[in-house]
């Protein structure tokens, strides 16, 4: 099955692309990884679909959020202790 996808259309000014001294498509490619890691740390996105925008896979774009100094797994206390629990059962199942 073919992924349909989008093209979007920016204007990047020619002074910024001087200034990052990269060409026009990596600064592309930039500014779709750096949208992937800020709706995945809004949670907008899960790590697969964030990662399918910054146009890596899943370890990829996991190495991507280590070099960038991005929490990869942030949970809050309510899903940790959901997890210990799960953990837990999963533990009683397998004895």
């Amino acid at each position: 099955m073919m992924m349909q996808t989008y093209e979007v259309k920016i204007q990047i000014p020619q002074e910024v692309i001087i200034n990052l001294h990269k060409s026009a498509k990596d600064v592309v490619e930039d500014i779709k990884q750096q949208a992937a890691i800020r709706y995945y740390k809004k949670r907008v996105l899960s790590l697969g679909k964030a990662s399918e925008l910054a146009g890596m896979n899943r370890l990829e774009f996991i190495d991507y959020l280590r070099f960038n100094d991005e929490v990869i797994f942030d949970c809050t206390e309510e899903e940790l202790v959901e997890i210990r629990n799960d953990s837990l059962m999963l533990e009683k199942i397998l004895e």
